[in-house]
């Protein structure tokens, strides 16, 4: 959190590594990025004016210490708008897994075994069996859960200059140093969980502290925040049962 994220990876050569940087600087990105060139370039102008991404010339490639690159790729998928209408978003890709002729692509040189392990994934689940025990031992009150999605999560979070060099990138006639953690590298849904459990116990510490007062000290935002709509009160409440393990009786 203060280094920036740093990728816990095996050697390669510099022989290895030269070649794979020729491979990919020929090679170039993969058809999506390329059919998709004018939303891709939207994309990156962003990164680029939000300090996601340093563009650099191409001829800085092999000047910069441990680099790799890693082909682009642009992938269309589905989302929602504010009505709960289906639209079209793009989303950037850093193919980290995509080997040259070393076959040791970022992603597959990953030591697996120093990442922390991965909770967040499992939070539905954890969030499911809390409400089924709340309503078990409050069968009458009603129960608020609220949602936040965080906007583009991962480019929260600051690479460490040595694994900034190993997400390099190029489009049209510019290299680009990520700045930030890319969605295509397999640890960093290991390396995100870091600040999102670190934020999750912040919260929950500060929920289970007798000398906290929600109503003296509390976040500039909060006065922002929606009140929170209930079903209908002819809507009943449904019932729970037991469950076959103990679930905890505050928040995770």
């Amino acid at each position: 959190m203060l280094n920036g994220a740093s990728f816990p990876l095996d050697d390669i050569s510099l022989t290895d590594r030269e070649q794979d940087l020729i491979f990919h600087a020929n090679r170039g990105n993969h058809q999506s990025a390329v059919k998709n060139a004018a939303i891709l370039k939207s994309i990156i102008q962003e990164d680029v004016q939000r300090g996601f991404a340093l563009p650099l010339p191409i001829t800085a490639l092999h000047f910069i210490p441990n680099a790799s690159l890693a082909p682009l790729g642009c992938v269309k998928q589905s989302s929602v708008d504010m009505l709960g209408n289906r639209v079209v978003k793009y989303r950037m890709t850093h193919d980290q897994t995509f080997p040259g002729p070393s076959e040791l692509s970022v992603n597959l040189r990953v030591q697996h075994d120093k990442l922390p392990p991965i909770r967040y994934s499992y939070v539905l689940m954890r969030t499911i069996h809390y409400i089924l025990d709340l309503r078990l031992r409050h069968p009458t009150t009603k129960i608020y859960l609220c949602k936040f999605d965080i906007d583009a999560a991962y480019r929260r979070c600051t690479l460490s200059s040595s694994t900034a060099f190993e997400s390099l990138t190029i489009f049209e006639d510019f290299l680009l140093v990520a700045l930030r953690m890319t969605f295509g590298g397999s640890l960093n849904p290991a390396l995100w969980g870091v600040i999102s459990e670190t934020s999750t116990d912040i919260c929950n510490s500060l929920l289970l502290n007798s000398h906290w007062h929600h109503s003296t000290l509390f976040d500039p935002i909060s006065d922002t925040i929606d009140i929170p709509l209930p079903l209908a009160d002819e809507i009943p409440l449904s019932c729970s049962r037991s469950s076959s393990f103990h679930t905890p009786k505050q928040p995770w």
